[in-house]
């Protein structure tokens, strides 16, 4: 799935997790469990979101997926210097928080812009 230009979604076996995954760049109280890894291939930055079912139902996951979605578009439409990078984004939500994929728009958008700042800076 292609979303907007060169951008796009990461599908099954479209990217290699490795063995030890990176460690989760945002807070543990965060209600977003967010990992950035660099791609082997150099290609575009993917985005991969996970949502499971104990995390609430399809329209409230599904709600999660767009919401990630649009606001990591915005964000690296926004800072041009994350729009280069080649890398896998991983996103979900972690396993302590209460809410599940029932997230606000906000609270997504805080959260995935600091994780992006925080690998930005290392």
């Amino acid at each position: 799935m292609r979303v907007a230009g060169r951008y796009r979604v990461v599908q099954r076996r479209d990217h290699a997790v490795p063995e030890t995954p990176p460690r989760p760049l945002t807070p543990r109280e965060s209600p977003l469990d967010v990992r950035v890894w660099l791609s082997q291939d150099g290609s575009l930055p993917l985005l991969l979101v996970n949502a499971s079912r104990k995390q609430g139902h399809a329209v409230i996951r599904n709600r999660f997926r767009r919401r990630v979605r649009m606001i990591f578009l915005e964000l690296l439409r926004s800072d041009p210097t994350l729009a280069p990078f080649s890398g896998v984004v991983w996103v979900r939500p972690s396993r302590g928080s209460r809410l599940g994929c029932d997230i606000p728009y906000a609270d997504i958008a805080d959260q995935l812009s600091l994780a992006l700042c925080r690998w930005k800076a290392r």
